[in-house]
């Protein structure tokens, strides 16, 4: 198995983890390839480093190393080849799609070479914008929103093209079941199982209280249109600037991010154990 490496080289724990775990490999004489873009942080061998668009193509796993968001620009890079892709955590955050730590994988290391784990497929999303010819991917959410901080406006949302409400708000979120724990959850939105076929508009700061989230099926396609100017963002990068009427796309994309369980955790465990869900007045839980 080629394992291919990424992450976040910001994280103050990255150059130490890496250089160590790639030690390791070469010491087993496990063949692997590295991240270009992360070369000047931890400096290998000429002919370990991959351009960091290829390493989906070249390698049969994919180790991000980082937090959720690495995870998240990690899957945008490497959906496209469909290979699996596992999270290692490099700390302090909850860790939620980010399933190991650095020394939790040198233990599982046989067995992330023999493939003995569970992967798990993740719907991902796509957004057009009107008078731009790309295809922007996310596997959380995109956010149309305000480039002002504190100021509300107005934003009209269709579905299959049919005009089904506007509201008024900070901005609106397009989550996908996996961004449901995130920014979405945040603003008010439902959790769902990350299995479901569905999509999730959930309005941040809605100046009513009628304007409540709302799950659709994931075949629908969903418009939104500022009536002001906004920004997109896909995974809480931001994407590009949007003039008023321009609008925004969204729909169920043809990719599918692969990420590893090792854990064989099942969804409501992650749930009580990372979100503290259930948990009782002083961090008990109930179950």
């Amino acid at each position: 198995m080629l394992l291919g490496i990424m992450g976040n080289p910001t994280k103050p724990r990255f150059a130490k983890e890496v250089a160590a775990f790639a030690a390791l490999l070469r010491a087993r004489s496990v063949p692997f390839v590295y991240d270009a873009e992360n070369l000047p942080v931890v400096p290998l061998s000429a002919q370990e480093v991959v351009a960091h668009d290829r390493i989906g193509e070249q390698a049969d796993l994919i180790l991000s190393f980082g937090g959720d968001g690495t995870l998240l620009r990690t899957a945008a890079a490497v959906a496209p080849h469909g290979k699996p892709i596992l999270g290692v955590n490099l700390g302090p955050g909850l860790g939620y799609l980010t399933d190991v730590t650095p020394s939790e994988l040198k233990t599982m290391l046989d067995r992330v070479l023999a493939a003995d784990y569970r992967v798990e497929e993740r719907m991902m999303i796509q957004a057009s914008v009107s008078g731009n010819d790309r295809v922007f991917h996310a596997l959380n959410d995109f956010v149309v929103g305000q480039p002002e901080v504190s100021r509300t406006s107005a934003f009209d949302l269709f579905i299959d093209s049919l005009p089904a409400s506007t509201y008024r708000a900070d901005g609106l979120i397009i989550a996908s079941p996996t961004g449901s724990t995130a920014y979405s959850l945040s603003a008010g939105g439902p959790i769902l199982e990350p299995t479901l076929q569905a999509l999730i508009i959930t309005p941040i700061c809605p100046h009513t209280l009628s304007m409540r989230p709302l799950a659709v099926s994931s075949k629908r396609s969903i418009a939104v249109r500022a009536q002001g100017p906004a920004v997109l963002t896909a995974d809480g990068e931001m994407i590009c600037s949007l003039s008023a009427e321009q609008e925004v796309t969204v729909r169920k994309a043809d990719l599918a991010a692969l990420l590893v369980n090792m854990h064989r955790r099942d969804f409501y465990h992650v749930l009580r154990d990372k979100l503290r869900w259930g948990a009782a007045p002083g961090g008990s839980q109930n179950l």
